[in-house]
């Protein structure tokens, strides 16, 4: 989702001591009608039209903040969980929480409102990321594949490996850590089996999810398209003799957008080369790109899904997972 305004910056947090040098009581402001704050959590703050401006992302980035920020336990809690996702800048599917995951080991206190503790027999050992202990970034990719269904933890892995922040190898690692029987252990298993450095968006994640629970046969990623003047441009999936496009909305926001999109598909029939088109709303319900594919003439197939080659199979390096 394109952000509404500017993205959350370190100012933007107001603290109670802040406010309190400026002559501002915020306990007070906040019980008015007309408040110029709003609270984040006990101690801070920030101002309400900077609220408003702010995507569900940046919210919930504030309240992790804020909650370390407020912390008193020495040394501070991990993040792990969507909470270390959001300072890796690592996208979800879904919506973020309304709560702080923490990992700590078994003998700590319960969790409360806003804090949620995870208990593990061995805690990690954390990164710090602006002052904050996390999970590693492989760690933090496999925990979330571990409690979302496929989906999720394919939109997670993908952009993780597109943008170079780890490897298939390190993601290997993390999976066989985790002991046998454990929660979640098969989910990690088949989503970072899946994982796929190639694919540029979380629709396009979505989308490959759902192609592979619903039996269609495994496509190829960033098709190029050919015609008698060389490549002029790339298909996001790809079967023989047809080939797939998830239709992001960013991607028709701007005039020009529009009109190059429509040159290249123009462009693409030309060559012979037919598309199957969805939306978010097609991939995310499923009912929708299920019957788009089938109708389509897409192929079903038992064969198990061969696993991405990032020497054989390289990211192309003009883009960006967004």
């Amino acid at each position: 989702m394109q952000k509404p305004g500017r993205s959350l910056q370190p100012d933007d947090l107001l603290h109670t001591q802040d406010l309190l040098r400026r002559g501002v009581i915020p306990w007070e402001d906040t019980r008015r009608c007309a408040s110029r704050l709003r609270r984040v959590r006990r101690g801070s703050y920030v101002e309400e039209s900077r609220w408003d401006e702010l995507d569900d992302e940046d919210r919930f980035r504030a309240l992790v903040v804020c909650t370390y920020r407020s912390m008193r336990s020495r040394p501070q809690l991990t993040a792990c969980w969507h909470a270390a996702a959001i300072l890796w800048e690592l996208p979800v599917l879904g919506r973020w929480p309304k709560h702080v995951d923490v990992v700590t080991d078994s003998s700590a206190a319960g969790s409360s409102r806003l804090i949620r503790r995870h208990r593990v027999t061995v805690v990690p050992e954390p990164v710090e990321l602006r002052g904050i202990p996390v999970t590693s970034l492989p760690r933090t990719v496999v925990d979330l594949a571990r409690v979302g269904d496929l989906a999720a933890g394919l939109v997670t892995a993908d952009a993780a490996l597109h943008d170079h922040k780890c490897t298939l190898e390190e993601l290997d690692a993390e999976v066989a850590a985790i002991a046998p029987g454990a929660s979640g252990r098969r989910r990690a298993q088949l989503a970072i089996r899946l994982a796929d450095g190639r694919s540029e968006s979380p629709g396009e994640s979505l989308s490959r999810a759902r192609i592979y629970e619903f039996g269609f046969a495994q496509p190829d990623l960033q098709v190029p398209l050919r015609d008698g003047r060389g490549i002029f441009g790339y298909s996001d999936f790809g079967w023989t003799h047809r080939r797939g496009e998830f239709d992001g909305e960013l991607k028709y926001v701007d005039p020009d957008t529009v009109w190059q999109e429509k040159q290249r598909e123009d462009r693409a029939r030309r060559a012979g080369a037919p598309s199957s088109r969805w939306t978010w709303r097609d991939a995310f319900a499923g009912a929708g790109l299920h019957d788009r594919l089938r109708t389509d003439g897409i192929p079903r197939s038992a064969a198990a899904w061969r696993r991405w080659d990032p020497v054989r199979q390289p990211i192309r390096t003009d883009t960006h997972f967004r």
